[in-house]
């Protein structure tokens, strides 16, 4: 995982491996119980929903997954859509934290989109469960969940703040990079929603090189696309 060991996006399993409460009476403090039961919960809910599909996970199986209780469970979510809301927004923040870094660093700005791409399709490969519940539930959850879904596409606008200007090149169309991050978006949606997230990483030529060609040309994108 990309992210720091604290860091792990829900899916991983990291919540249940680490913070296993005793059973029967103890001395832990009530928050530090609290924190632990949701952090389970957001877990498991990625992990059950990936198996199941949002539809078809329960209550019950995500409980379950998590070992909580159903009882503790309304103590920190109002139903099934705020947990995957809370575990979809968890997720994203981290992972456009990792992103974001990784595009951050000193470089020339088609080997930053190259480096931002690949930090992200190895993000998602790395933790399969999160990239389903993310890229394919997220859409079967509610008016809310597509909203947060909306929400982020729209974040990678940012990323084509700093588009170099070629020097007597045409002028790119307004709604390109829409279109850039929505095709983008489709393959990666192709790829995890048929169990093959962990493809992602060796689409990083292609997809660079769809991502710079309608701003550098052909000529410039097939070579960052090809650089190691």
């Amino acid at each position: 995982m990309v992210a720091g060991e604290r860091e792990r996006l829900p899916g991983s399993g990291a919540a249940v491996e680490v913070a296993r409460l005793p059973r029967g009476r103890h001395d832990l403090p009530r928050e530090f119980v609290s924190r632990t039961q949701r952090d389970r919960l957001i877990d498991a809910m990625a992990r059950v929903v990936a198996e199941k599909g949002y539809p078809n996970a329960s209550l019950t199986e995500i409980c379950a997954a998590a070992g909580v209780s159903t009882r503790a469970f309304y103590e920190h979510f109002t139903d099934k859509e705020a947990c995957l809301l809370a575990a979809f927004d968890l997720g994203v923040e981290l992972m456009q934290k990792t992103v974001a870094e990784a595009f951050a660093r000193p470089a020339r700005w088609p080997q930053r989109i190259r480096c931002g791409l690949d930090t992200l399709l190895r993000v998602l490969a790395a933790e399969p469960a999160f990239a389903v519940l993310a890229v394919v539930e997220v859409l079967a959850a509610g008016p809310r969940a597509r909203e947060r879904r909306r929400l982020l596409l729209e974040s990678y606008s940012g990323f084509f703040a700093d588009v170099p200007q070629r020097p007597g090149g045409p002028v790119v169309p307004a709604g390109v990079v829409e279109a850039v991050i929505a095709g983008v978006y489709g393959i990666i949606f192709d790829l995890v929603s048929t169990g093959r997230a962990a493809d992602l990483p060796d689409r990083l030529p292609d997809l660079t090189y769809f991502v710079l060609v309608p701003f550098l040309g052909p000529a410039v994108a097939a070579r960052v696309a090809g650089s190691g």
